[in-house]
């Protein structure tokens, strides 16, 4: 079963991601490759498939119980 969680983008709107599609979750503060500072979440395909939210990584990968 996919892994759906609820986040928010760096516009303050609601968007919904596939954990189970997700290559990595990194936080970036100094904006250095990506313009927008958050946590980026990449997905396969290269560096230009990503998304960037307000929540922290230790709160997107924590499990819910």
């Amino acid at each position: 079963m996919a892994t759906w969680i609820k986040c928010t983008d760096t516009k303050h709107e609601v968007v919904y991601i596939n954990l189970d599609n997700a290559v990595t979750v990194t936080r970036n503060d100094v904006a250095d490759r990506i313009a927008e500072r958050g946590t980026v979440i990449s997905f396969m395909g290269g560096e230009q498939i990503y998304i960037v939210v307000n929540e922290q990584p230790e709160e997107i990968i924590k499990p819910k119980l």
